[in-house]
């Protein structure tokens, strides 16, 4: 197994010592789990020498107590263990959250967001599970196993010969037995998906599905599914059921051979040793079942640790500082020879242009043609193939990444925006901006009546069921305009919005551009009116239009 996790190891290293302790707990309560039955094996054996009742009250009352410090230890160890793990969880999720904000946009667009978010949720949960559940409970009854294998070799030699061999049959059956159990959950969990797929497929194309009449079909793919699951879920009850019976015959057997052994070949036994055998022999078969349950667990924990290891074990990271610190670009742009490529795939080759200070310029092209890579290329979210970016007289590769994006602000065609209120949405970290100023700027641009509707004003929560598309942008623009760029970059900002808000966007727009650099991403031919230079972007290459 691959236990090796970048980040994982620091994080154990960081909690080694009550990882100790909890070690210490494991092993005090098991040597108490034993010595508990051994002393009422001396109240038994005093018993049958027909001693007094006080002769034993003292073993007794030592038998009370030691109950009570199980329960007390395991309380402790309960609790210890739980907020270690949760500990843990919480510094390992920072961890690959840290990673995932320092890492570069070209590594970081690898991924797959759902397996991102399943690393710091599905996949660190079940290593939490591992360190909470899994591998104490595996210690835990190993120990217990052993210490009980020890003190059947102590207190009888020869009987402990039937007592290792019976807890050995036992759990060498209950290993096969769990081993069928977990095979038969995986296939019932994989049916179970295809199902889920199934009925996902069904709901988002519910109206192609009554169109062309599949009802009937979707039904019989469903319903077979349905008694494929069904099926592998009576096999599971069929081999579950034989576990605890042949569990129990298989004890029945082994109490069967240690009676007949002390009543035909040692009758010298004690029958406070006969008890104690007895005893261990029955106790065996929970901690046996538990481990070979957690072993098939931690092979499921396994596969989530290997999976955040593909995270941490990511060396390229984005500095962000490292280079010339320049505070202030004036919005001089040019692009010398650049190519560049997503992998093997080249998108841009040997591709010239040059914008101006206060230029609004508008890049045209066919979807995937390449015009949202040139402002990627200009943001530093990817380093380029070949060639050079000039800034302001500066080679962008000189530069520091903040301070290129310091001077840049970038609209989507989809606004970011977050669970928050407008005004926070607006400033994001900036504090410098007063409530008056922005709503200067709403009602410089028109916005005033988005305001308006709002029951909380400036403090209402941004969220996609309150707002439309357009009003989302609007916000998206005001923040632009709050944060005070020199170079604005506009990728599709019209795209998904009514032709109102449209009017709006373009005149903000056009104030925008009297004071800054401004690139726009379009497709509509309203959106690249009254634009100083037009670039098309075909099959590579860059041109410019008359």
């Amino acid at each position: 197994m691959k236990w090796q996790v970048r980040g994982l190891t620091d994080v154990v290293k960081k909690y080694k010592k009550v990882i100790f302790l909890v070690l210490i707990f494991v092993i005090v309560v098991n040597i108490l789990n034993i010595l508990a039955p051994y002393l009422l094996k001396i109240i038994i054996d005093r018993f049958a020498e027909n001693m007094l009742i006080s002769s034993v009250l003292s073993i007794l009352i030592g038998y009370i107590l030691l109950r009570v410090a199980i329960i007390f230890i395991q309380y402790i160890k309960y609790k210890t263990t739980n907020k270690l793990s949760n500990d843990m969880l919480g510094d390992l999720r920072n961890k690959i959250f840290d990673k995932l904000i320092v890492m570069n946009m070209k590594t970081f667009t690898k991924f797959q967001s759902s397996d991102l978010y399943t690393r710091l949720t599905v996949d660190a949960e079940n290593t939490k599970t591992l360190f909470s559940d899994n591998i104490p409970v595996i210690i835990n009854d190993f120990l217990y196993i052993l210490f009980i294998v020890i003190a059947m070799i102590i207190i009888d030699i020869k009987l402990s010969i039937i007592g290792i061999t019976c807890i050995f049959i036992i759990g060498l059956y209950s290993f096969f037995i769990v081993k069928k159990l977990k095979k038969l959950q995986k296939i019932t969990t994989i049916k179970r998906d295809l199902e889920n797929q199934q009925y996902s497929e069904n709901y988002n194309k519910s109206k192609l599905t009554r169109f062309f009449s599949l009802e009937k079909k979707n039904i019989s793919k469903i319903n077979k599914l349905l008694d494929e699951e069904l099926q592998n879920r009576y096999k599971y009850i069929t081999v579950n059921s034989f576990l605890w019976p042949a569990s129990v015959l298989l004890q029945a057997v082994g109490i069967y051979v240690i009676i007949y052994y002390v009543l035909n070949i040692e009758t010298s036994i004690s029958l406070g040793t006969v008890y104690i055998f007895l005893y261990y022999i029955k106790q065996a078969f929970t901690p046996l079942k538990e481990m070979f349950d957690q072993l098939e667990e931690i092979q499921n924990a396994q596969v989530s640790l290997e999976r955040i290891n593909t995270v941490l074990s990511v060396k390229e990271k984005e500095d962000i500082k490292q280079g010339q610190k320049i505070q202030k670009l004036e919005g001089n742009i040019e692009f010398k020879n650049v190519t560049f490529a997503y992998g093997k795939k080249e998108v841009l080759n040997d591709i010239s242009f040059k914008i101006n200070k206060g230029e609004k310029v508008a890049f045209i092209g066919k979807t995937g043609a390449g015009k949202t890579t040139i402002t990627n290329i200009l943001m530093r979210l990817y380093p380029i193939k070949s060639g050079d970016v000039i800034l302001d007289g500066y080679n962008m590769k000189d530069i520091s990444i903040e301070s290129v994006r310091n001077n840049i602000t970038y609209i989507s065609q989809n606004a970011y925006v977050f669970k928050d209120t407008i005004r926070r949405n607006i400033l994001l970290e900036k504090q410098d901006i007063s409530d008056e100023e922005i709503l200067k700027i709403m009602k410089d641009i028109g916005a005033m009546p988005l305001l308006d509707r709002l029951e909380n004003g400036l403090d209402e929560i941004v969220t996609i069921n309150k707002l439309s598309k357009g009003e989302l942008q609007i916000i998206a623009f005001i923040r632009a305009i709050v944060h005070k760029a020199n170079i604005y970059i506009f990728d599709e900002p019209t795209s998904n919005i009514d032709l109102r808000t449209e009017k709006m966007i373009q005149s903000i727009i056009d104030k925008i551009s009297k004071t800054s650099t401004v690139i726009i991403i379009a497709h509509r031919l309203a959106t690249i009116q009254n634009v100083d230079k037009i670039l098309k972007v075909e099959n590579g290459k860059v041109s410019y239009v008359n």
